[in-house]
């Protein structure tokens, strides 16, 4: 025994500025009504595949997925996610989606005194299961149904047990439409079933729910995980449904991009509600809605790599090689600029024809990017600008309210603004107007800070003020201030030939 050498010497180990905050993925998040998608739920794939395996290979989820992966952009890039959640736009009954099972008739008839426990609302404990008389799967989910049902519990009493041949799975649907919660019991026993079933941790769990509105199903996906950066609806809204989701997102401030597809019936009544209205890319999808043009904003987006030099993107002159032209007139393509419609054109020269996206807008006042790679530029920088502080507030044990703590948030914003240099997010070297840069002397208060936003691409200050909590305390906060060039880009040549 000796004395414990801490008495002379103890030190302590860690690792320090450890915290980091991740930063949003810009994919796309499909919502649907597919009662396969748990409500509350986030469903994110990285394959085409994925989706076809759960969605069924003729689902339009799957579809959907197909186009969103085909995408090989300019910079030899594309998305890496997908995602989908569910809306509940009518009430459901809980769900049990098994996974695959090859378990054979013969197997099951072997089966005289299986056991089965489930929740849903109430508890079932289901003993003495006997299979020996069924005839095919099909009467194997018939016995479960039966026993089932005479369990009682509110969500049982009338319950399906169906057998899926196609996918080979054995699906439960409940009684009653509306909230209720779903589980199996995996007890692992000889004569536990669950597991046959497909009723395990693979399968899915989709507990009941009640019917939500577009605005409750946004929320509660935000609020779930804001892990994606734009967003469309697969089932068609009405004219009313879609403005009531552009208005939400229009509260957003540039977090996400909402696309929308529009036809004849529909586009002048939407442009005319939606034009000064920020957030929202509509583009035109034809008269039937088959080939997913709606999807061309997220899948550029989603496919763009803001960790690569010179990575951001022209929203316009995209190519997509499975799209067939939807506006193929002069005509058509001014009415459509006219009200800030997008669509997949087509021109010509020397016979060849040429299709691609035009023109890359979104609607919103002159106070907002209207322009889709300038949102998308800004959702990225925001996002970046986040994380790196909440790093900060989390790694160190302390940000003063003085001197020292305006550096450090003004060094790890500069990290952000050092990214945003290389990746094309801030445009170094463009010639301001006179009103730009009289409106960047009246914020800053500087009059040579319009020439650094030329010269370098920004301008950043950061000040520490004071504020009354509701509950009139005062606290400090940090108040910064960037101004940067935004990466304008070209959507036209013009040219004159003179002649000598």
């Amino acid at each position: 025994m000796s004395i414990s050498i801490r008495k002379y010497v103890d030190i302590v180990s860690g690792v320090g500025a450890g915290a980091s905050v991740r930063q949003r993925d810009l994919i796309g998040n499909l919502f649907t009504t597919n009662t396969k998608v748990p409500i509350d739920t986030r469903i994110e794939m990285t394959d085409a595949d994925s989706a076809g395996t759960f969605f069924g290979t003729t689902s339009v989820e799957y579809l959907r997925a197909a186009f969103y992966f085909a995408f090989i952009g300019k910079n030899i890039t594309r998305a890496k996610k997908i995602a989908f959640t569910r809306w509940a736009d009518v009430a459901a009954a809980p769900r049990v989606y098994g996974s695959r099972t090859l378990t054979t008739l013969a197997a099951w008839k072997l089966i005289t005194a299986g056991t089965l426990t489930m929740n849903a609302g109430t508890t079932i404990n289901l003993t003495a299961l006997n299979f020996s008389a069924a005839v095919d799967l099909a009467g194997v989910a018939s016995i479960l149904q039966t026993a089932i049902r005479a369990a009682g519990g509110a969500q049982f009493v009338t319950a399906v047990v169906a057998y899926d041949a196609v996918g080979q799975t054995f699906n439960f649907t409940g009684t009653v439409a509306g909230a209720s919660p779903i589980s199996v019991t995996v007890t692992g026993t000889a004569n536990d079933i669950a597991g046959r079933l497909g009723w395990g941790p693979a399968a899915v769990m989709s507990p009941g729910t009640a019917a939500q509105t577009l605005t409750d199903t946004l929320i509660a996906a935000a609020d779930n995980s804001n892990n994606f950066g734009s967003f469309l609806f697969i089932p068609t809204l009405t004219t009313d449904q879609i403005i009531e989701v552009a208005t939400w997102n229009s509260t957003r401030n540039v977090e996400f991009m909402f696309v929308e597809g529009v036809d004849d019936t529909n586009y002048v009544a939407l442009s005319a509600a939606l034009i000064n209205m920020p957030g929202t890319a509509l583009t035109y999808v034809g008269a039937t809605q088959t080939e997913y043009d709606d999807m061309i904003p997220m899948i550029v987006l989603a496919a763009t790599d803001y960790n690569r030099r010179n990575s951001v993107q022209n929203y316009m002159f995209q190519q997509f090689p499975t799209l067939t032209a939807k506006v193929k007139t002069t005509s058509q393509s001014n009415a459509l600029d006219l009200v800030r419609v997008n669509y997949y054109g087509q021109t010509q020269t020397a016979g060849q024809l040429i299709n691609f996206y035009q023109r890359g807008v979104m609607g919103g006042p002159a106070t907002s990017p209207v322009d889709q790679n300038i949102y998308a530029n800004e959702m990225w920088l925001k996002d970046a600008a986040a994380a790196v502080i909440m790093s900060l507030l989390l790694a160190k044990a302390k940000v003063s309210a003085n001197n020292q703590g305006r550096g450090e948030i003004i060094a790890v914003i500069n990290d952000a603004i050092t990214r945003a240099l290389f990746n094309g997010v801030i445009s170094v070297g463009k010639t301001l107007t006179t009103i730009q840069k009289l409106y960047i002397t009246d914020q800053t208060g500087d009059e040579f800070a319009w020439r650094q936003v030329e010269n370098i691409g920004y301008w950043l200050d950061c000040n520490m003020a004071s504020y009354t909590t509701l509950d009139g305390r005062v606290e400090w906060k940090a108040v910064y201030v960037l101004i940067y060039g935004k990466d304008d880009v070209i959507r036209k040549v013009e040219g004159t030939h003179v002649l000598i």
